[in-house]
């Protein structure tokens, strides 16, 4: 694929018009890490700087890039940035100096739940699909200030809207699953029928998020962060149920991956349930691969675990997982991969890996994937 001189000279990863996607100008692929404690630790804890020794770590160890939460997780973790800007960019712009210094990407999601920012202004999630709403209104500024902050960085990779929001879109029993109010978290407000969310609000959000971003940064790759459709996503547009058939389900994966979203993002594992249509992980990740590539995009396994829930996670099953996973990327040539999750302290999760534990050959088998799979 030829090459442009400018397109080598572009920070972060890009796509090409065939939806490839690149490196310094250079086709890349590759298995990096989700490592959400990375900002949210040094955000409610200021005194630690535990992530720059991991990225050190990381980036001795063949694992490329970080997928990172650059933003609060709920609405209370926004008070600082509220209060002290100076602060709370002083927090993000350590975590962004430490992967420059290890050469660790980083793909920066800005809005990762989504009730944080309605939650913060004091509106409903439908605001989301409201231009003039004050939650579209904080998006667009918070894009404004950490993308033009950024966007010089060789660390930042690409920008992610969000975590999983196509899981709430079209519901029929949205009132029934409602985000519960959490006065710890700033969920302050009495949840209603306005919060439930539908595939328009998202994609009006979407739009304005990818519009907002290329105001300042012209190339590199815009995330959903999406996990895989609901397996009756295309049913509930219509109010209506029954499982998605194969061609259905792939036009709602590409719907909720819109326009300039590319990579696709999925969030799957071979222990996650599969759609009728798939017996195999692989099958699915086939099935993924194929409507990617109809829309000239790539793929992207955002998150995979890499434990059973509620088992015993020995080395031997987490080794089993990874390297189905690592397969089938190899055998439908997927773009980008990341193992949930490194490093996670605030919170317990069996599916945590470092380098500092008996996980360790977990983040070993990627790295060794990536020195014989990564053309880095």
């Amino acid at each position: 694929m030829p090459v442009s001189s400018q397109a080598a000279s572009l920070p972060g990863l890009s796509a090409a018009r065939d939806g490839t996607l690149l490196l310094n100008g250079v086709p890349y692929r590759g298995v990096g890490v989700n490592y959400t404690d990375a900002f949210l630790r040094p955000l409610r804890h200021p005194e630690d700087e535990s992530y720059r020794d991991d990225f050190r770590k990381l980036g001795a160890n063949h694992i490329p890039f970080a997928r990172i939460t650059a933003c609060g997780f709920s609405a209370s973790d926004y008070q600082l940035y509220l209060q002290d800007k100076e602060k709370y960019f002083k927090l993000l712009d350590g975590v962004v100096q430490a992967a420059e210094e290890s050469n660790v990407g980083l793909i920066a999601d800005l809005f990762w739940s989504n009730t944080a920012v309605p939650d913060l202004v004091g509106e409903p999630r439908d605001q989301w699909g409201n231009s003039q709403s004050k939650t579209r209104q904080f998006m667009r500024t918070y894009i404004r200030e950490v993308v033009s902050r950024y966007v010089n960085s060789p660390a930042i990779w690409g920008w992610e809207f969000a975590n999983e929001y196509n899981l709430s879109l079209d519901s029929p029993d949205a009132s029934r699953n409602l985000p519960p109010v959490n006065p710890r978290l700033g969920r302050t407000r009495s949840r209603g029928p306005d919060d439930a969310l539908t595939t328009e609000i998202f994609t009006s959000a979407l739009s304005d998020f990818a519009r907002t971003v290329r105001e300042i940064d012209g190339h590199r790759m815009l995330l959903t962060g999406n996990n895989i459709p609901r397996f009756s996503a295309y049913h509930m547009q219509t109010g209506s149920r029954g499982p998605d058939n194969m061609e259905q389900w792939a036009t709602m994966l590409l719907r909720q991956n819109p326009g300039p979203f590319n990579p696709v993002c999925i969030h799957t594992s071979p222990i996650s349930p599969l759609p009728h249509f798939a017996k195999r992980y692989n099958e699915l990740i086939q099935t993924c691969a194929g409507a990617a590539r109809s829309a000239s995009k790539s793929l992207y396994i955002e998150e995979f675990v890499n434990c059973p829930p509620k088992t015993e996670c020995s080395i031997a099953t987490r080794r089993q997982i990874v390297n189905e996973v690592l397969a089938a990327i190899q055998a439908n040539n997927v773009s980008l991969a990341s193992v949930w999750v490194y490093g996670r302290k605030m919170v317990h999760d069996p599916n945590s890996v470092s380098f500092d534990d008996n996980t360790a050959p977990v983040l070993q088998m990627i790295g060794d994937f990536n020195q014989k799979w990564s053309p880095r």
